[in-house]
């Protein structure tokens, strides 16, 4: 799928199977995930979109140039809580001003907060995502790489934490709470989920990543460190890893 895309055909390259590209800064990145998203997204596409540090650059540009087209957009997970507030994805992604685009283009966007329990805002978030992915011909996501190597909500499995999302193959979207750790109470696309989709953007900059990273092309268990889930041999081919730190 990205080699057909001649602009960037020849700065991919492979290793265990994923394409990614090496860029010299951030910027350059942000400016290439969204020339990729521009020539793959279009009104018969649903583009779910991760939250964090990382791609809010990229949310901005797209939302400042006005040319993005898509059949409708889609959280891939969420901070559970009220709805819009202070650490959700869905209040970064609103300050972003791309919602507002999305409004102006007519284009449905599927949040997940709601006031209902966290069960039973993943149980209907997961209806929601079933539904999206047979109502599109075409599927994609933005996602990113955690310093941890988590990657869309999914945490991975620590001495005092045992997250059970490992443990559901059905689910496309599930929920946990990690009272000890970072993660707080979580809502999130699972693997089952993320491997429907046609295509994945990962993006992984700064210097913070780059152990995440190393780890990451490591031989291990996904539960020990959930990017690991890129490299396996169907989801590989359709992974664009786009860094500014050696692979």
């Amino acid at each position: 799928m990205f080699k057909n895309l001649t602009f960037l055909s020849r700065l991919i390259w492979i290793r265990q199977g994923i394409n990614y590209v090496k860029v010299e800064k951030e910027e350059d990145g942000i400016k290439l995930a969204k020339e990729v998203l521009y020539h793959l997204v279009d009104k018969e596409t649903i583009l779910f979109l991760s939250g964090g540090f990382t791609p809010k650059p990229l949310y901005q540009q797209i939302a400042k140039e006005g040319r993005l087209t898509s059949g409708a957009v889609a959280l891939v997970d969420e901070r559970y809580g009220e709805i819009m507030h202070a650490n959700s994805n869905e209040k970064m992604i609103e300050e972003t001003k791309l919602f507002d685009l999305m409004k102006e283009k007519k284009t449905r966007v599927y949040k997940i907060l709601e006031e209902r329990s966290q069960e039973e805002t993943s149980e209907d978030y997961d209806e929601t995502v079933r539904y999206l992915l047979m109502h599109f011909k075409k599927s994609g996501a933005v996602l990113g790489i955690g310093k941890d190597g988590h990657t869309a909500g999914i945490a991975s499995d620590r001495v005092d934490f045992e997250n059970p999302i490992f443990e559901e193959s059905s689910l496309f979207v599930n929920y946990f709470n990690d009272d000890k750790g970072p993660f707080g109470q979580r809502i999130t696309m699972t693997f089952p989920a993320l491997t429907m989709l046609d295509f994945m953007i990962v993006l992984a900059f700064g210097e913070e990543k780059k152990k995440a990273l190393s780890e990451m092309f490591e031989e291990g268990s996904v539960r020990e460190i959930p990017s690991r889930f890129y490299l396996r041999k169907d989801i590989a081919k359709k992974t664009l890893l786009i860094t500014d730190q050696k692979v």
